[in-house]
């Protein structure tokens, strides 16, 4: 499996489309990597994803409050952004898995596709 470069800026795109749908802003910027071997993982990382009430809390102390808040987000949009990713590369996920830094913004969303798994059962998923 490959991961071309328009697609990784198409992944780009849409992910800073979607995060500024979902949490009312987009991310500075957004950087993808793609590794060459099975299983191929496609991480993306949003710069200063945090919001501005993220960020009050954050300063304020309440760092565990933005993380619960982060990871109830990616769980409600979990969906949305597999497929997303999953209908530019043209493959179903194997894995995703989202976190973000509560103090510096930085969220990561790590997509895995394994050539492996589809021989085996043929089936694929999108587990996590």
């Amino acid at each position: 499996m490959r991961i071309t470069r328009a697609q990784r800026n198409a992944v780009a795109e849409r992910i800073t489309s979607l995060e500024r749908t979902f949490y009312g802003r987009g991310p500075r910027n957004v950087q993808v990597s793609v590794s060459d071997d099975d299983p191929v993982s496609l991480v993306v990382l949003s710069i200063d994803s945090l919001t501005v009430a993220d960020a009050v809390l954050g300063e304020r102390g309440h760092r565990e409050a933005v993380i619960r808040h982060h990871e109830a987000l990616h769980e409600a949009t979990r969906a949305d952004f597999l497929e997303a990713v999953e209908g530019i590369v043209g493959r179903p996920a194997t894995a995703y898995l989202a976190q973000v830094h509560p103090d510096t913004g930085s969220a990561i969303r790590v997509f895995v596709f394994s050539d492996q798994m589809h021989d085996d059962d043929g089936s694929g998923g999108s587990g996590g």
